[in-house]
């Protein structure tokens, strides 16, 4: 008996491209388009809770699933310039969100490195000063340094190699929504 994922009970497949279908139904076109964004209709802002279903969905389907969105549209009349808009959004959104998210990873990695560097000079002092002849108060500064070089070394490895990990997840997600491929359908009720 063939075991059934999760997400294949709740996601059509597209039998032949392979790609999981996410439906979203939209009464018209200006329902993608966030209703407060009043800018012009060529640069406005996917809905905010249309991109938190994605994102929901995105959860649901592993990350090595293709995409692909379908949009039905409650209407009877294609406007392929509005359609061409929509995929412009889409595509502007996740493409500000991976500059975020790669600006996040940089930092991560910039933090990281200043900490390690501030590390290595404590305990490289510590080394330095710790073959002298020691008072009480100079031991006491000696583990200061001791101490303070591996916790800077410990948060550089946590951000390195810890805190990293979902920033990574997040840039796969964006690559993927990113491939995926748009579609519309008309008069879904």
């Amino acid at each position: 008996m063939k075991k059934v994922n999760k997400y294949e009970t709740l996601y059509r497949k597209n039998n032949e491209t392979g790609r999981i279908i996410i439906d979203i139904a939209l009464e018209d076109y200006q329902e993608f388009f966030h209703e407060w964004d009043n800018s012009a209709f060529k640069k406005r802002d996917i809905h905010p809770e249309l991109a938190e279903f994605l994102d929901l969905c995105s959860e649901d389907i592993p990350l090595r699933k293709k995409l692909e969105i379908v949009f039905c549209l409650n209407t009877a009349e294609i406007d392929k310039e509005k359609e061409e808009q929509i995929r412009i959004s889409y595509l502007n959104y996740y493409n500000s969100t991976k500059r975020l998210v790669s600006r996040k990873i940089k930092r991560i990695v910039k933090v990281s490195g200043v900490l390690l560097f501030i590390s290595l000079t404590l305990l490289s002092a510590y080394t330095l000063l710790s073959g002298k002849e020691n008072t009480f108060i100079s031991n006491v500064l000696l583990e200061s340094l001791l101490i303070g070089g591996w916790v800077f070394c410990w948060e550089a490895v946590h951000l390195l190699f810890l805190d990293i990990i979902e920033p990574f997840r997040r840039n796969r997600e964006i690559n993927r929504f990113l491939d995926t491929k748009l579609s519309f359908r008309y008069l879904c009720k």
